[in-house]
């Protein structure tokens, strides 16, 4: 009769599978999200990702260093406005429901723009650079322009920063109607400027 071994399987699997930064950045953003940026903290993210500390220093040099990767890569989702556009006015208003509806559900992503004057993220540049072409092309000289772009972001940090998420995190309808009822009102007003200026 042949004989059956007895020892116990070993249980081990070998080292645990190495991270990517997608993973750092998903987990990051969601801790973020329940936190804040100012509470957030290395270990809570290794405790998350089952990992250590140093391993995701070997991905991003410094805590801020990560907080601006995830605030990049939320921006990125967003489509920049284009000055091809057959309406500045509809593009405009597309872009911020697209910044909106990416923004909103994470309120710290805008206050620390602000709060830490964070307007060389490359993505805020080009967000800028956009706007100012779309302007441009909608008849608009240079110094309306950037005043247009200044009233736009002060609209748009100031509509962030006010949001209160429900129990849900999602964010409230009555914030939603708000927000669209002001990017009307502030295109009105460009309108009205920009035909001044042409």
């Amino acid at each position: 009769m042949p004989s059956r071994d007895t020892r116990p399987a070993d249980k081990r699997r070998g080292p645990p599978p190495l991270l990517d930064i997608e993973q750092i950045l998903t987990a990051a953003l969601r801790l973020l999200d329940r936190d804040g940026a100012k509470a957030f903290n290395m270990r809570a993210l290794a405790a998350e990702l089952g990992a250590s500390p140093m391993t995701i220093y070997n991905y991003v040099p410094t805590k801020m260093a990560l907080i601006t990767t995830t605030v990049d890569h939320v921006l990125a989702e967003i489509d920049l406005p284009s000055a091809a556009a057959d309406r500045w006015d509809e593009e405009l208003r597309r872009y911020a429901r697209q910044a909106w509806e990416a923004q909103a559900p994470h309120p710290w992503i805008p206050t620390l723009l602000a709060e830490e004057h964070l307007v060389d993220r490359p993505m805020v540049k080009k967000s800028r650079r956009a706007l100012l072409e779309l302007f441009r092309a909608a008849g608009a000289d240079d110094e309306t322009s950037l005043e247009a772009i200044a009233a736009f972001f002060s609209f748009m940090i100031g509509s962030f920063v006010q949001v209160r998420l429900t129990a849900e995190g999602k964010v409230p309808a009555r914030a939603n109607i708000l927000f669209l009822a002001g990017i009307d009102i502030l295109i009105d007003g460009f309108r009205t400027r920009f035909s001044r200026s042409a």
